[in-house]
């Protein structure tokens, strides 16, 4: 990641004073939100959850910011996109103007690595509200993940359409032409900007591309990008390690019966910092029962 920053101050006053009342093992203050965090219900004043256990996320992120190894594994995903989608345009018989690459967003083009440093610091565990405040006013700070302009600027030359389905919100859709826009990835056909308003399952979204085109490629970094059939199983908060497994074996096999596809027709980016990996996590030390035995 490049050009690393801090999010408005406003935000990072929240997540301190919050921060601050957990180091010295209080109860977390209550802290009042700025006019763009809606509150919970009139009377009520937020409270933004500490992580937990504090630090976990820590060296995730840092091996996305400054590992050798990271930039390797995304060059390598680009690189291997890029291959095939040539093949795919060399194989076809229709124009190229009828073919279409479809990626997600958030870690497989754009590099949140501000957002998640900010979250590191005030030692906060992910809120919606921190993020919706994020992609409504931050976007001159979002970043490139590595290869992913050259591939999305080669397809472009090739003629080939990329359209974009992500699970950023609607509502925030002029900040993120923007986003894009500053990144040298301008939108040419709003139909190629699919985000979320009511759902996060992304399937009708797909399906719109495929209709309108023939979808040669996805790349994404959750496998929820690709398909629903990758979805977490819900666990109950009480859930013991033994269903936890499970949930965790369920995706792992779901993986193994589109084993043909990986490096085919889809292409993942790395991502350790978050995602739908880690919707059966998030126990705090509990976690560690999901670790291989000694």
């Amino acid at each position: 990641m490049h050009g690393r920053c801090c999010v408005r101050p406003v935000v990072l006053v929240l997540a301190v004073v919050c921060a601050a009342s957990v180091v010295r093992g209080q109860q977390a203050a209550p802290v009042a939100a700025p006019a763009a965090m809606p509150a919970a219900a009139p009377h009520a004043i937020p409270f933004f959850r500490p992580e937990d256990p504090p630090g976990r996320s820590l060296d995730a992120n840092l091996f996305v910011q400054t590992s050798a190894e990271y930039r390797a594994c995304c060059l390598q995903a680009y690189n291997l996109a890029s291959l095939r989608l040539a093949a795919a345009v060399a194989k076809s018989t229709a124009p190229s103007s009828t073919l279409a690459v479809v990626l997600d967003l958030d870690e497989t083009v754009l590099d949140n690595g501000a957002f998640q440093s900010m979250m590191i610091r005030s030692r906060l565990a992910y809120d919606q509200r921190l993020w919706d405040l994020w992609e409504a006013e931050h976007w001159d700070k979002w970043e490139l993940v590595p290869g992913a302009k050259d591939f999305i600027l080669e397809a472009t030359k090739a003629g080939v359409h990329v359209v974009y389905v992500s699970n950023r919100n609607e509502k925030f859709r002029p900040q993120t032409k923007q986003g894009l826009e500053r990144l040298g990835l301008p939108l040419t056909d709003e139909a190629h900007l699919k985000l979320a308003s009511d759902t996060s399952d992304k399937t009708a979204r797909r399906a719109e591309a495929e209709k309108a085109h023939t979808v040669v490629l996805h790349v994404g970094d959750n496998l929820r990008d690709f398909d629903e059939a990758f979805r977490a199983p819900k666990l109950a908060a009480d859930a013991d390690a033994a269903a936890v497994a499970a949930a965790i074996r369920h995706r792992k096999d779901a993986v193994d019966r589109h084993a043909k596809d990986w490096g085919d027709r889809w292409i993942v980016i790395p991502n350790p910092i978050y995602g739908e990996w880690m919707k059966p996590l998030d126990r705090g030390l509990r976690d560690v029962d999901q670790l291989v035995p000694e």
